[in-house]
């Protein structure tokens, strides 16, 4: 079923297609061809499939991680993460939590793919996910049943992950409280420390760090830093007017502060980057 037309099945029908709740459509901004997959108790969120530009590459943001399928042989595959150049790439991986801007090379086949909620890991599959960070592996090496279990129409994100993600839940070990907490806490107050978290979720130093590196792939400071980025990052790409607002409501102390940011975490600047992506689709 065409993924803009599943919610309205969902209601008119009453039926549930495999998968339900468990998509949804990441985008910058509003773009025809990238609807809603889903609604619901989200586990990850929709970032391929679009039309192929002509040098059939995609934009990775830091965060994560993400699964994809290349719809097609791809010899000239390959995924760039700082100086690490991993190529060819699997016909159907999983990329690890990314500390930096990456760059996917997909050559003339199409890319769908979605990116895992941060909270995602530990209600889907076993292990440390930080095993995984910076790198790209087939994804048959975390679940076995993934390449026959993952398929679908070509473009057709909810047909092509959806069942794979219903049975890796069932399979899985449900919602890890304590990780959820630690990434609601981080998001709702943006200038609070790695130590007043883990003091008011009554975690030890250690404790709070063994969480993060198993559930997101980062000792607990980097993750913050890194989502308070990537959300302002986000927003200013969206709209690049809210400059002063979005950073302090971000808890950035001054430009400086941010700049510094890209420069870790982006490897340029703000306006370089906005140049690298003019002509792009949204960055994933």
């Amino acid at each position: 079923m065409p993924a803009h037309l599943l919610r309205n099945h969902q209601r008119n029908s009453g039926t549930k297609q495999p998968g339900a709740g468990l998509l949804e459509r990441l985008s910058i901004t509003p773009r025809p061809e990238r609807h809603p997959l889903a609604s619901g108790d989200v586990v990850a969120e929709h970032f391929g499939g679009v039309p192929l530009r002509a040098d059939g590459r995609t934009i990775l943001l830091p965060g994560g991680p993400r699964i994809y399928v290349l719809h097609g042989d791809a010899p000239g595959s390959r995924l760039v993460i700082r100086r690490r150049i991993f190529a060819p790439l699997p016909a159907i991986g999983f990329i690890g939590p990314t500390t930096s801007v990456a760059r996917l090379d997909h050559g003339g086949v199409l890319l769908s793919g979605v990116r895992l909620r941060s909270t995602a890991w530990g209600m889907l599959f076993d292990g440390d996910v930080s095993r995984y960070t910076d790198r790209v592996v087939p994804l048959a090496a975390i679940d076995r049943s993934s390449p026959t279990a993952v398929r679908g129409p070509r473009g057709d994100e909810a047909a092509t992950f959806a069942p794979w993600l219903d049975a890796r839940l069932e399979a899985g070990n449900g919602r890890d409280l304590q990780a959820q907490r630690i990434i609601e806490l981080i998001d709702a107050s943006p200038r609070s420390t790695v130590a007043e978290i883990a003091a008011s979720l009554r975690l030890t130093p250690q404790r709070m760090s063994a969480t993060c590196l198993e559930n997101f792939g980062l000792p607990p400071k980097r993750l913050l830093m890194l989502r308070r980025f990537v959300r302002v990052l986000r927003r200013l790409l969206a709209d690049p007017t809210a400059t002063g607002r979005a950073l302090w409501e971000a808890g950035y102390v001054d430009h400086s502060h941010f700049a510094r940011d890209c420069r870790q975490f982006l490897g340029s600047s703000l306006q370089a980057f906005r140049e690298l992506i003019e002509h792009r689709d949204d960055p994933a």
